[in-house]
């Protein structure tokens, strides 16, 4: 199976979500929580994020993803206006 990335610190490896840096797969028993660039309150909930790591003294490495992933949500709804959507609309389909 093709691996898939996710974000620059993780990817797919079969049915693994694997942090990319170490290779180690994240415990089944984690939760994650996914967000889409088409979710139209997805940008502004990254926004809030950089802000919150920002007061909580996040370094450079952490605040540099947040911010290409802040830039990769804003270029997609600029240029994919036709894809935004609220959250929950298609309820699964």
């Amino acid at each position: 199976m093709k691996m898939r990335r996710i974000d620059p610190k993780f990817h797919i490896d079969g049915e693994q979500i694997i942090k990319s840096s170490n290779r180690e797969p994240l415990p089944e028993d984690e939760p994650v929580f996914l967000l889409r660039a088409r979710d139209r309150l997805a940008l502004a909930l990254l926004q809030v994020y950089r802000i919150l790591s920002a007061v909580d003294g996040c370094g450079d490495y952490q605040m540099s993803g947040i911010e290409e992933r802040v830039d990769a949500f804003r270029r997609f709804a600029l240029w994919n206006p036709d894809r935004m959507k609220q959250p929950g609309v298609t309820r699964g389909k």
